[in-house]
């Protein structure tokens, strides 16, 4: 005899995995995703649609090309397109240098040893120059070998710079811009005052601080400087066998350092713990995606978003279209410091930048459009619908090989707004030309004025609506539908706040097993 009407639950978490075949996934891991589109795994459980982002200034920086670099330095933030470096503090692009060289990539690194905080930029051709919020001067008295350098950071209060297998690096707490001024051959990167270079032996490819360590990739090899100055400086190996094979990847997140390898993005602790191989790819639960993003790229960004534990990597190729440029994103969740997964499309980056000031994280990002954007601000991305999707796993129910018919399910979200999406039942993974005819998708809204939300960053003073009203949470819906497996598919095209899908819950009844 059938039984009568069962629940079953499904909590939401796991994020992105597409390794596993799809019953595989339904048995072991029911509430993880294999379409995770433009919704993020949140530290505090489900998944949580992205927030926007907005034009930073609403002025388009002059010149053409892609826009090469970002910084925020007091308050301003800058941007380097062509050989002109502009600055911005929200309502004008100001030019401030026309001495940029080359085509790639312009880096900046920060520095206070006088106490005035600094910049340096290495811009691929020129040798570095310097800015002190009124006055750029370049390095003139540097050595031929930093010339065209790619990389720039400050470690131990000393510059250290990277241009093709060496690294340069000046004394410490030297201050760049009195040093120019000095008659003769600069000091700065002399022996005899505490420079100095090493040669790593390989093509460096990104450079970063962690822990009291310089961590220096190559294609092939990750390396580490130890020490305080040239009289204990150690070079140290990683990994000889791999590196990060582009740059711009390397990003610390979750108290260790993510990079793309060359077979998916890893963790530097594993990797040195582990020796280089297997456990160490924290990627392989969604490995084909990140091999459609490298094939797929010409280029890449990284940044982290420290709030949310998050790290997000963008493939940038000029000739893809802003709908089509793709991302990954991972998030650290706190009960199993594992990575969840899901994947980004419309957010084309070329430069990225992301710090945290005085309680508030500014993200920016740029591509060849000529606007800089601020990410995590907003509904929409610039004006355009967020188009998330996300899909269950097929769930079988306890017995693949029983059929069941649904009837009701309950959806369990978090929203900070109005909710409106739609939500549809796959039946038997979906197969075609099979006779079987699959639900009508369905929607479920929440559509209501805005609320005022306490720490929202999108409420606005005499905008929001000061109400004590309740928002929907709970969304109850009937089905209609009858098969052995069912996968749950959200889909979602509007200009709403972001929500997070928490759970839910499936009735059904089985039929006798035939």
């Amino acid at each position: 005899m059938a039984d009568a009407w069962q629940t079953f639950p499904i909590e939401f978490r796991g994020g992105l995995v597409t390794n596993l075949s799809p019953l595989q996934q339904g048995l072991n891991a029911p509430g993880s995703a294999t379409i995770l589109q433009n919704y993020e795994p949140s530290v505090e459980g489900g998944y949580r649609r992205l927030a926007g982002f907005i034009k930073a200034d609403d002025n388009q920086l002059s010149g053409s090309g892609v826009i090469r670099g970002l910084l925020r330095y007091k308050t301003n933030i800058y941007a380097a397109r062509g050989t002109t470096l502009y600055k911005s503090s929200g309502s004008g692009w100001t030019s401030v240098s026309t001495s940029l060289g080359g085509t790639g990539k312009v880096r900046f690194a920060k520095y206070n040893f006088d106490g005035n905080e600094k910049f340096i930029v290495v811009d691929g051709l020129n040798k570095p120059f310097t800015y002190d919020n009124s006055t750029f001067t370049s390095l003139t008295k540097a050595p031929s070998a930093v010339e065209g350098a790619d990389f720039v950071t400050v470690f131990k209060n000393a510059i250290f710079i990277a241009n093709g297998t060496k690294l340069v690096y000046t004394e410490g707490y030297a201050d760049l811009d009195s040093q120019q001024k000095d008659s003769g051959v600069s000091s700065l990167f002399n022996l005899a005052e505490g420079a100095g270079d090493i040669d790593v032996g390989g093509i460096i490819t990104d450079l970063i601080v962690f822990r009291e360590q310089l961590i220096i990739f190559t294609q092939d090899s990750i390396k580490r400087l130890v020490g305080n100055s040239i009289a204990d400086f150690v070079l140290q190996p990683i990994s000889d066998d791999l590196g990060a094979i582009e740059t711009d990847t390397a990003q610390e997140v979750g108290g260790d350092i993510m990079f793309l390898g060359p077979d998916g993005l890893r963790l530097l602790g594993a990797t040195e713990k582990i020796g280089d191989f297997g456990l160490s790819v924290v990627s392989k639960s969604i490995q084909s995606e990140i091999t459609n993003v490298v094939n797929n790229s010409t280029s890449f960004s990284s940044l982290v978003i420290r709030e949310k534990s998050q790290y997000r990597i963008f493939g940038f190729d000029e000739n893809i279209s802003v709908e089509s440029a793709l991302g990954i994103l991972g998030t650290q969740l706190l009960e199993s410091s594992q990575m969840a997964w899901a994947e980004t499309r419309g957010i084309k980056a070329y430069a990225t930048y992301s710090e945290y000031d005085g309680g508030e994280e500014f993200i920016y990002f740029a591509n060849n459009d000529g606007y800089v954007y601020r990410l995590e601000r907003g509904r929409q991305f610039d004006g355009t619908n967020i188009v998330s999707s996300f899909r269950t796993p097929y769930i079988a129910f306890q017995d693949p090989r029983v059929r069941k018919t649904f009837y009701k399910l309950f959806l369990y979200t978090d929203p900070t707004g109005s909710v409106q999406a739609d939500v549809s039942l796959k039946l038997d993974f979906d197969r075609q030309n099979t006779g079987l005819i699959q639900p009508n998708s369905i929607t479920f809204s929440n559509v209501t004025d805005d609320l005022f939300t306490y720490g929202s960053i999108t409420s606005k003073f005499g905008i929001a609506t000061y109400s004590d009203a309740s928002l929907e949470n709970t969304f109850e819906t009937q089905l209609i539908g009858s098969g052995f497996t069912a996968a749950l598919q959200i889909d979602s095209n509007d200009n709403i706040p972001p929500f997070t899908l928490d759970a839910v819950t499936i009735e059904y009844t089985t039929n006798d097993r035939r």
